[in-house]
């Protein structure tokens, strides 16, 4: 019983798709940012402002670690998980990796549809789309690590069969 784990920009799906994809395999679906966020008391945006990002990069890569322990989960990564602290590495050893490639344009299109500035990344970004392009270049070398990469959209069932083989 493998694990996957779930990488890739903000608003790529990996959050809405690993709750489908932890059903149909009877997995536990986890959310790195969530378990942040109770760890800490506080929302990632207030975690951002109040103690800055190394901080948040810190607590994210320990409760990530944290993990490795459990068996049979979904994990949805944070979009800036594997890019520090040796995070993608470790993601290789707890399971099987899939990182979720979604153009800029598509992301920055979920960004305003969510309607809430809750992405301290891109606080006070001139273009979001550039601003989204610029961190996918910058990310790239991480997520293209992943042991399975999926361009634009999928669904849960098709996710499922592409990992089967390797379950």
């Amino acid at each position: 019983m493998k694990n996957v784990i779930l990488v890739g920009m903000m608003s790529s799906g990996k959050s809405t798709l690993g709750k489908k994809l932890a059903r149909l395999l009877n997995y536990k679906f986890v959310d790195l940012d969530k378990l942040i966020e109770k760890d800490q008391q506080s929302d990632i945006p207030a975690l951002f402002a109040h103690k800055g990002e190394p901080y948040f990069r810190e607590v994210e890569s320990r409760l990530l670690k944290e993990q490795s322990s459990q068996q049979g989960i979904v994990l949805a990564s944070g979009g800036g998980t594997p890019c520090f602290h040796d995070n993608m590495a470790f993601i290789k050893t707890m399971g099987i990796s899939v990182f979720l490639d979604v153009p800029a344009a598509n992301l920055a299109k979920r960004i305003r549809s969510h309607g809430k500035d809750d992405r301290p990344i891109l606080s006070g970004a001139p273009s979001l789309e550039e601003t989204l392009q610029s961190k996918i270049n910058e990310r790239l070398p991480y997520y293209s690590q992943a042991d399975i990469v999926i361009k634009g959209e999928v669904e849960a069932n098709h996710l499922l069969e592409m990992l089967h083989p390797l379950l």
